[in-house]
């Protein structure tokens, strides 16, 4: 979209007014553009064309910057955004208002999926572990690789011996082995302070307490892209206009190309829709109204709910294979929505989500209000701003807080924030604190009243 930049933008902001003066004005303002390469870098080493292409490139990641209203184009959440929209453009079509009402069906299908399944996970963890007599793992078997017992009161267990490499198992074979061993005792009285001393059961723990750390940080990082798409729907539907514009619009074809279309005979469908514009327009705000309590309210939701339980999940997996399996397994839940579009709408809704073009959010005016009252220069066009912009972001050079940047990005902070909040409520929920700094013991299990768990208990742990 920006192929005509070299020649509808000058670098100094100005503007020829006579139409035949166009072969003159290129050629001062490649002296001057030339003229400011020069600046910074050896003449002989940037051409022209490479200083106008590099400019282009830098106005490019300026509009980036401002970032676009943007569709989920993927996911059932956008094809609810969108095809209302459309059916709306489309006068209410009979067709496309079915696609629109069915959209809404596949949302709240795919909700349902995912809450049901974030569910019986947190019931099995918090119900069905404690009937089983599972504590929570919180820091067992943390930092205990000694093979010999050293007597570490940091390493005791569960069942009050130290944690050793060798007599370190998973619950299920903990369990099973410490039932043989009380079984024994029961059949054998007789023989229990023998079967005691030659015995042993083991103790529960770990495998690895930064193979843990590192799965909770690979299953943010999916979350908080995620949270990303929620904020970019959030920004969508507050930065469209609140007014009842089209989402369709015809470019137009030739004369000569519709004439074509009609001698060539059948076409194709991306032939059909070749000259048809899909782009997120103005909404208005009753439809920003029900998106908010049908689409992003909902959203919000099922991701509070995944990232607590997958945490909870995964601070509760003992084995390093189990850690691994389960932090990909995971993001499969987040995929539903996306396998809901995937396989239950028809090809021509795909295609057409796929064609919706985003809204640009990228506002120069205000920016360069200013830099015009300043130098008392003419006004800009976008393609000029961003060329203007392009060449003053190109003379800039690397600083101190680059470095600083470069080392702590704002993104890896986020998602190293983020998994900080979630395990810190993991531990302050299910673990107490202990002599030993930065060591957590698991809280005394409570058996509940009814193994009966609700969507309401996942979503609502407070009221229900």
């Amino acid at each position: 979209s920006y192929s005509a930049l070299s020649q509808d933008a000058s670098v100094d902001g100005r503007e020829s007014t006579n139409p035949r003066d166009d072969s003159r004005e290129p050629l001062q303002d490649s002296r001057e553009l030339h003229a400011s390469a020069s600046e910074f870098v050896d003449e002989e080493d940037i051409s022209l064309g490479q200083r106008q292409a590099m400019s282009k490139v830098m106005g490019g990641y300026l509009l980036s910057k401002f970032g676009s209203c943007a569709i989920e184009a993927e996911s059932v959440y956008g094809a609810a955004l969108v095809l209302p929209q459309l059916a709306r453009s489309m006068q209410w079509q009979r067709d496309f208002t079915i696609e629109a009402l069915r959209s809404y069906v596949f949302v709240l299908l795919a909700v349902i999926i995912q809450s049901l399944i974030l569910t019986m996970l947190e019931k099995h963890e918090t119900v069905i572990d404690p009937f089983a007599g599972q504590m929570f793992l919180c820091d067992l078997g943390a930092f205990c690789g000694n093979v010999e017992d050293t007597g570490d009161e940091s390493c005791r267990g569960p069942a009050g011996t130290t944690i050793t490499p060798p007599r370190l198992y998973s619950f299920d074979i903990w369990s099973t082995r410490v039932f043989i061993r009380d079984s024994m005792k029961l059949i054998f009285p007789d023989k229990a302070d023998d079967i005691d001393k030659m015995v042993d059961p083991g103790e529960y723990g770990m495998e690895s307490y930064w193979c843990r750390v590192l799965c909770c940080l690979l299953f943010m990082m999916t979350m908080v892209q995620e949270a990303r798409n929620i904020i970019t729907m959030g920004y969508t539907l507050y930065y469209l206009p609140n007014v009842a514009e089209t989402w369709i619009a015809d470019t137009g074809a030739p004369e000569e190309e519709e004439a074509e279309m009609e001698d060539d005979g059948p076409v194709n469908e991306d032939e059909w829709l070749e000259s048809i514009t899909l782009q997120a327009a103005g909404m208005p705000m009753i439809w920003k109204v029900i998106n908010v309590v049908l689409l992003l309210i909902p959203k919000m939701f099922i991701w509070k709910l995944t990232v607590e339980t997958g945490i909870v999940f995964l601070m509760e997996t003992a084995g390093i294979d189990d850690l691994v399996v389960n932090s990909i397994a995971l993001t499969f839940i987040l995929d539903i929505d996306e396998l809901c579009l995937q396989t239950l709408t028809t090809p021509y809704t795909k295609s057409l989500l796929s064609r919706c073009r985003d809204l640009p959010l990228s506002d120069f005016k205000s920016q360069l209000a200013n830099e015009q009252r300043r130098k008392s220069q003419k006004a800009l066009t976008e393609k000029q701003a961003l060329q203007r912009f392009g060449e003053e972001e190109l003379s800039k050079r690397f600083s101190l807080i680059d470095c600083i940047y470069t080392i702590f990005p704002f993104r890896l902070l986020g998602v190293l924030g983020a998994a900080l909040f979630f395990i810190f409520g993991y531990y302050q929920s299910h673990c107490k604190p202990t002599d030993f700094f930065g060591r957590f013991w698991p809280k005394p299990l409570h058996l509940a009243e009814s193994t009966e768990f609700s969507i309401l208990n996942s979503f609502f742990p407070i009221f229900f």
